[in-house]
């Protein structure tokens, strides 16, 4: 299985740079402020008086704990820096989402790209594309409490239970902009758009136009769609090249919550 992330979520080499020189640097800052304070008689002097030449010792202590303060400071500053700085690196880096998870050993023939941006709206969080047509994937994440109360759906919070969009509607609506985008796309070929919603149980049932998978029952269920005998691989990289296309999103995170 291919996965392709769009690569406008690639981190910059200046911003890794910087981030890890300014964290570098507020750490060296605190370390060496420790190192004046504890090592060096800077304190005793900062604290003498210079005209009877006697310590004053509550003076001494005033600025020996500032100077332990700020250095703690400064390298807890810095190591946030670093962590974080590192922790952007590794999110530009990070392969997949559920989908492309569950899908990772599934032939290179079906690819999944994430955070595509049809021309009309939202950000659509995964687009599986294979032989098959195309599939849009929601995911309820794993560990989120959901629940249908008649014609509406809520989710648990700490605050209690709060409203949400039917996960269901979300994914075949956006299966239906993925049907649209690809018409006016002045693509010579139709496709095929289905639309599944990946949860952790069995709890939530199917509707006739989206599919409610597990990650287990992801791979079987996109091995089974039919196939398409005028997706040729061409066409096929057409569509993942269009789905993988730069775009500036233009609301929220597609999952409805």
């Amino acid at each position: 299985m291919a996965f392709i992330t769009p690569h406008r979520r690639t981190p910059r080499l200046g911003t890794f740079v910087g981030g890890s020189v300014f964290g570098v640097l507020l750490t060296t800052a605190g370390l060496g402020i420790a190192y004046l304070a504890l090592e060096t008689p800077l304190v005793s002097l900062l604290a003498t008086d210079r005209i009877g030449g006697s310590s004053r010792a509550p003076i001494g202590l005033g600025i020996l704990s500032l100077s332990l303060i700020a250095g703690a400071a400064l390298l807890l500053a810095g190591a946030n820096q670093l962590a974080a700085t590192l922790a952007r690196v590794r999110a530009g880096d990070g392969v997949s989402g559920p989908g492309a998870r569950a899908l990772a050993s599934m032939a290179d023939d079906v690819a999944v790209v994430a955070d595509v941006v049809p021309s009309d709206g939202r950000v659509i969080p995964e687009l599986a594309i294979g032989p098959f047509g195309a599939v849009v994937l929601h995911a309820i994440p794993a560990g989120r409490q959901v629940r249908q109360m008649g014609s509406s759906w809520e989710y648990r919070t700490r605050d209690g239970w709060l409203p949400m969009e039917n996960p269901l509607e979300a994914a075949n609506r956006d299966a239906e902009r993925v049907r649209r985008w690809f018409t006016i796309a002045d693509l010579d070929f139709v496709v095929r758009v289905y639309a599944a919603v990946i949860v952790a149980d069995g709890s939530i049932p199917r509707s006739p136009t989206c599919a409610v998978v597990t990650p287990d029952q992801l791979p079987a269920w996109i091995g089974a769609l039919p196939g398409q005998r005028s997706l040729t691989p061409a066409r096929r990289l057409r569509l993942r090249a269009l789905a993988s296309s730069p775009a500036t999103p233009a609301g929220s995170d597609g999952y409805g919550w």
